[in-house]
């Protein structure tokens, strides 16, 4: 399954958790299950519900955090409390637009006829994995982090005359993260987060090369990608159990926005999760 927004989002924040508490040395596994939502693509305005079964593994020895989750991927994470600074890298699969179809757990589905109209005779776009690395700082009031993630993105022309390639393409962000206990077993956390792309992601992911029956051309510049603010509250029902919903809200900015691709420049995604630890 490719990633949806409240899953990077969700995957900050448990990177964020790692170095804002304590971690119990040796492995962790986690089963979970839930529901997660947004739109088919970022830019659009359909959505979608899909089933979020899970699994996770993770190892902590003093300051290394190792983990494998089926959704998230690989992250390793490194911790340095006497400076108050957090290491991290993960690798994950990454975004896809596709003209006719989306992925949900790994099964095609169909668009609506309307994104099939608009997204006709464009190319299909896959990034099949993706890597950040972060380095953040933990502060009396917070976690203040900077992140590089890599895009190698696949575009697929579906035209005879035009040779498929794979681009290149970077996106840098900001982000802050605070991790506050509401009441004895309820947990509210909060993530703000800002994007800029580079000149290839922002050509790949919001340039429209040639004109189709639904889209003029359009250049879309480096410089600010999006926005996103995410709440994430969690409820410890048992030593083992945990309950968590996550809900995130993210703006697409200048050429983002202003792309011929989007349709609705604000996208909504949450997540609601049952969590089992042993």
């Amino acid at each position: 399954m490719k990633h949806i927004k409240a899953l990077i989002v969700g995957v900050i924040v448990v990177i964020a958790a790692q170095a804002l508490s304590a971690q119990d040395a040796g492995w962790t596994f986690t089963l979970s299950g839930g529901i997660a939502g947004e739109n088919v693509y970022l830019g659009s305005d359909d959505y979608y519900l899909t089933p979020l079964p899970n699994f996770r593994a993770s190892y902590a020895k003093g300051k290394f955090n190792g983990s494998f989750s089926l959704l998230d991927g690989l992250g390793l994470s490194y911790r340095i409390p006497s400076l108050g600074l957090l290491a991290s890298l993960s690798v994950k699969s990454g975004g896809t637009r596709n003209a006719k179809e989306y992925t949900l757990i790994g099964f095609p589905v169909k668009h609506s006829a309307k994104t099939q109209k608009l997204l006709e005779g464009t190319p299909n776009l896959d990034t099949p994995l993706e890597g950040n690395i972060m380095l953040a700082y933990l502060s009396p009031v917070g976690l203040f982090g900077a992140s590089l993630a890599y895009h190698p993105t696949k575009v697929e022309y579906n035209q005879a005359n035009l040779k498929n390639e794979t681009r290149q393409g970077y996106v840098y962000s900001l982000q802050y993260m605070i991790e506050l206990p509401a009441a004895k077993r309820l947990t509210v956390s909060g993530l703000a987060n800002v994007d800029f792309m580079d000149r290839n992601y922002a050509d790949t992911w919001y340039s429209v090369d040639r004109e189709t029956n639904s889209l003029n051309t359009f250049k879309a510049n480096a410089g600010l990608h999006s926005s996103t603010v995410a709440v994430e509250i969690k409820y410890q029902l048992s030593k083992r159990i945990n309950f968590s919903f996550l809900g995130a809200s993210t703006i697409l900015l200048e050429d983002a926005r202003n792309s011929p691709f989007t349709i609705e420049p604000v996208q909504r995604t949450m997540m609601l999760q049952t969590l089992y630890h042993f």
